[in-house]
């Protein structure tokens, strides 16, 4: 085989490796997304706008403060576990694991103090009054629960168990749904906070449940040995933690300025759009922090290969996320009314608008890993502060004078001051090139979607049915067309049918 032929062989395997795990983990964790719609539904069919608005404010709230109190063991603690395990010394990840279950104890602690001693401020920062200090209050056990959920489930996925952390989280994503429609049926808004607290009790349950049967637990709760043994990760994880209460920070703060601007409904109908266009579109990339960002590591001094992965990770993003977001705009009146209520249909324009945002981040995001692959916790953050801090004056601005519309298009606007952000500034810091083989392909792709947004907005039911036929098809087929000349799957596909009839 000549050289040239055995190169674009090993291409086109990377690229099939990065299709194969990307819809591995999509489909898997869509079957948790699928109990997060149900739950949804539930949510807005029982308490509406104000309700939803209500629940997306106490998690938010809840996350902030996890995030500013758990040390960032969630995430530095996966790295240091699977050293360990990757070593082959089990004495070591035993010890890994029993510090990071320490620090999180610590951490479950010193977040549920956090939380109880600080909300009567809590309260007046995000609703201007005190009427839910005590609310806050007792849902600041919540902020324990989810520090030792993160710290089992960083077990799980620094021993490889990835199997195991899709069938988890999927459990407790159904178990949700179980506790949240007896309450929400029997006692509308007053089950709110005993929902979120006994949801989360049972998360942290069955994550306990099945990280400990893989690594019991042997160490006291609080030792002193594993103190000292945590300290390195807790160094790393201090760095992210700041880049992640960034981002909790920003949405909090624009859900508060929204609820001062617009009151409870319109926060409901930013979270309902918001949902929509961003949480359920998110399955394409939920690959990117599994497999991408491990391979993006390991080659991140290499130039030429760091490149590759990165541009591979881009056009498998792109060419998967590009028909979802046209086939989205076009059935968002459905969707929305299927998904939540007929009181949500003010979302479908803002959710419409920020469409843009999707597509733009499926260019963003896989370049948006190379100071972490590197271990530049600072350029992270920096990156991160930036963005966080435009986003949270641009989103209010944006409904203030133009409606709940523009936040939408703020949502775009700054998908894409981001892109030209990272893409510039990496370039000159990790020497990285984006690739522009398939620019035809992701320009035609782009028009496609303006052509979509333009027939979702202004045109009548009958030529939008018609042009959105055409757009979606075309969008499709492109995307399969290119899939198929990068992978050969159509030929794989063949094969594999012409087996089960042979057998």
């Amino acid at each position: 085989m000549s050289n040239s032929t055995q190169g674009n062989t090993q291409g086109k395997t990377s690229f099939g490796h990065v299709l194969k795990y990307t819809g591995l983990f999509g489909s898997v964790q869509g079957l948790s997304m699928l109990a997060g719609v149900v739950r949804t539904k539930v949510v807005a069919l029982f308490l509406g706008p104000s309700g939803l608005a209500l629940i997306n404010l106490y998690n938010t709230m809840a996350s902030l403060v996890s995030q500013c109190t758990n040390l960032g063991v969630s995430f530095s603690a996966v790295k240091d576990v699977a050293e360990c395990h990757a070593a082959g010394d089990a004495a070591a990840t035993s010890r890994s694991v029993e510090s990071v279950r320490v620090w999180c104890m610590i951490t479950a602690l010193f977040g549920t103090a956090v939380c109880l001693m600080l909300s009567p401020l809590i309260s007046w920062l995000t609703f201007g009054n005190h009427d839910y200090t005590l609310s806050i209050a007792l849902l600041s056990p919540m902020v324990g629960m989810l520090a030792v959920t993160g710290g089992e489930m960083a077990i799980l996925k620094g021993l490889k168990r990835l199997k195991r952390v899709a069938f988890v989280s999927m459990l407790a994503a159904v178990a949700s749904v179980v506790v949240y429609i007896p309450l929400y049926a029997l006692w509308g808004m007053a089950a709110i906070v005993p929902a979120l607290l006994l949801c989360n009790l049972l998360i942290m349950a069955i994550h306990l449940y099945y990280a400990t049967r893989v690594m019991p637990w042997h160490c006291p709760l609080f030792s002193r040995k594993a103190l000292g043994r945590g300290v390195p990760f807790i160094k790393l994880g201090v760095a992210y933690i700041v880049s992640g209460a960034f981002g909790q920070g920003a949405e909090y703060a624009m859900r508060a300025l929204l609820l001062r601007d617009g009151g409870m409904d319109v926060v409901g109908f930013y979270n309902c759009g918001y949902m929509l266009i961003v949480s359920y579109t998110s399955l394409v990339f939920l690959a990117v922090e599994n497999d991408y960002y491990p391979r993006l590591s390991a080659v991140m001094h290499q130039r030429t290969l760091m490149n590759d992965a990165v541009n591979k990770q881009i056009e498998v993003c792109a060419l998967l996320v590009s028909p979802v977001l046209v086939v989205f705009v076009l059935l968002m009146p459905f969707v929305v009314r299927l998904l939540f209520s007929a009181q949500f249909a003010t979302a479908v324009g803002m959710s419409t608008c920020a469409v843009f945002y999707m597509f733009f981040r499926a260019f963003t995001l896989p370049a948006a890993y190379l100071p972490l692959a590197a271990g530049h916790s600072r350029t992270y953050m920096a990156m991160e502060l930036i963005y966080d801090v435009a986003l949270t004056a641009a989103v209010p601005v944006a409904y203030h004078y133009y409606g709940l519309n523009g936040t939408g298009w703020a949502l775009s606007v700054m998908g894409l001051l981001d892109l030209l952000l990272i893409h510039g500034y990496y370039r000159y810091k990790y020497h990285y090139q984006f690739r522009c083989q398939a620019w035809h392909i992701y320009a035609v792709q782009f028009a496609l979607l303006c052509g979509a947004v333009y027939a979702a907005l202004e045109l009548p039911l009958a030529p939008r049915c018609m042009v959105g036929a055409v757009v979606a098809l075309t969008s499709i087929w492109l995307s399969l067309r290119q899939l198929n000349k990068e992978t050969g799957m159509v030929a794989k596909v063949m094969q594999r049918l012409k087996r089960g009839r042979t057998e």
